[in-house]
């Protein structure tokens, strides 16, 4: 079926090229032989002009002489150009010509050159004859005139039907190469629509073997251009999907044994559980409820994973950073009993989600807690510049080792280093860089072993809308 639209594709590539092809062909043939018509007829009237031109020049020399005399020297001496006919009137009647022969059209009785003898101001036209053979007439003619008193008309015509022949010849010669060269252009065309839309073929085989199982299929990216694009799009697409794929199939793995432990254990505890002993019963209940907690808590998390993901997850409201750090700052020594210390806080309004940051700034101070003594020392601190916003959770706790500092991020992993001491499921840091990153911010990390920690959550000061 794929296959099928291509052609289609391909067909209505080229019907479109064929159509605007023809109509372009067929407009320009009548409006080149048009203009080569014009050309002629131009040219036509240029070499009247010239003739007039000599005869008055002539004239001048001559000016003296009777009028006959004059047209007499004139015609014997002048040689028209093929085509083109000297008329000589005087006092409305035919007197000579040149050459002496003269197509019946323009001969001395026609209505035409009888009209012409009459003129005593200079005109110039075309006349339409039904004779094939002459076509349109062009002429010229000019009154010669004594003392102000007109004795005579020279008149120039030419036949310009031959030199258009000519040129319908030539434009039949330059039809002819221009359908062949059309017909060329046409099978030219059909073979590089097929050639441009070859990427998309590949693009299209290729969507067709990937599957769920399979993601690791690519379109080979030749040359520029937007087909070149295109395929490295569809790259860069598919290069997303297996990515999200893959952290879809380990998040699934991770969750579904994070589940099944709790479950085990509730299941465990109910099958021996022996419901007339009411001690072991009273035992039995706060176990399951606090299974049943730590899963109401592990879905609470993934939710918040999956929700981070939607353009709708953060409402950004307008906060003064002094005071929401001070709010945030009591609400922590509520989690334990350490020695807690303000470190700063910074001046200013700035635009966040509030209920986000303070759940990810919670995460943190929680797992300072957890990973620290009373003695140690929990600070919290915020801070602005130019660019951006600063928060961080800073303690003298057991530390993080090196090879363990990204690792941390990711979903269901804890630190080796305390892994088997304290209780949780791992998705803390990765929702805490979850909301950084819908922010458009990120998280920065600064640990030594038996030193401490710095949690530092790095925002936009102006966020993009």
């Amino acid at each position: 079926m794929l296959n099928v639209k291509l052609w289609e594709a391909r067909t209505r590539i080229f019907a479109w090229y064929l159509g605007l092809s023809a109509i372009l062909v067929g407009l320009s043939i009548p409006v080149f032989t048009q203009l080569a018509i014009l050309q002629v007829d131009q040219r036509v009237r240029e070499d009247l002009k010239e003739e007039l031109d000599a005869f008055e020049k002539f004239s001048q020399e001559d000016s003296d002489q009777d009028i006959k005399l004059i047209f007499d020297r004139f015609l014997q001496y002048k040689i028209p150009a093929d085509k083109t006919f000297l008329i000589a009137t005087i006092n409305g009647k035919f007197y000579r010509s040149s050459p002496i022969s003269l197509p019946q059209a323009i001969s001395g009785d026609s209505s035409l050159i009888t009209d012409l003898a009459q003129t005593t101001s200079p005109i110039r036209g075309k006349n339409l004859v039904i004779d094939p053979q002459v076509g349109d007439i062009i002429y010229k003619a000019e009154p010669i005139k004594t003392d102000g008193h007109s004795q005579g008309v020279l008149i120039v015509a030419n036949i310009a039907q031959g030199e258009r022949k000519e040129v319908i010849s030539a434009m039949i010669i330059a039809i002819e190469v221009l359908v062949i060269t059309f017909f060329l252009a046409l099978i030219l065309a059909w073979k590089v629509a097929g050639t441009v839309l070859k990427p998309v073929r590949t693009l299209i085989n290729t969507a067709n073997i990937i599957s769920d199982k399979d993601l690791t299929q690519r379109i080979p990216v030749r040359g520029q251009g937007e087909m070149a694009e295109l395929a490295q799009t569809f790259n860069n697409m598919m290069n997303r999907l297996e990515v999200a794929f893959r952290s879809q199939r380990q998040l699934l793995n991770d969750a579904s044994h994070e589940l099944r432990t709790p479950i085990t254990i509730v299941r465990g505890h109910l099958e021996l559980l022996e419901y007339d002993d009411s001690q072991e019963v009273a035992e039995t209940i706060p176990l399951v409820l606090d299974e049943l907690d730590r899963m109401s808590r592990l879905i609470e998390d993934l939710l918040v994973l999956a929700r981070s993901e939607r353009r709708d997850f953060l409402i950004l409201k307008s906060v003064d950073l002094d005071d929401f750090t001070r709010k945030m700052y009591r609400k922590m020594q509520g989690l334990g009993e350490r020695q807690w210390q303000l470190d700063s806080t910074g001046e200013g309004t700035i635009k966040i989600d509030r209920d986000r940051i303070v759940q990810a700034m919670m995460n943190l101070a929680h797992n300072a807690v957890k990973y620290t003594t009373s003695k140690d020392t929990i600070a919290l601190g915020s801070s602005i510049d130019e660019k951006h916003i600063y928060f961080w959770i800073r303690d003298t706790g057991i530390g993080i080792p090196l090879e363990d500092q990204k690792k941390i991020f990711c979903r269901f992993v804890r630190s080796s280093n305390n892994q088997n001491t304290t209780k949780g499921i791992g998705l803390g840091l990765s929702i805490v860089s979850a909301i950084a990153r819908s922010h458009n911010g990120r998280v920065e990390l600064f640990s030594q072993v038996d030193k401490g920690s710095t949690f530092k959550i790095i925002l936009p000061k102006n966020p993009e809308p």
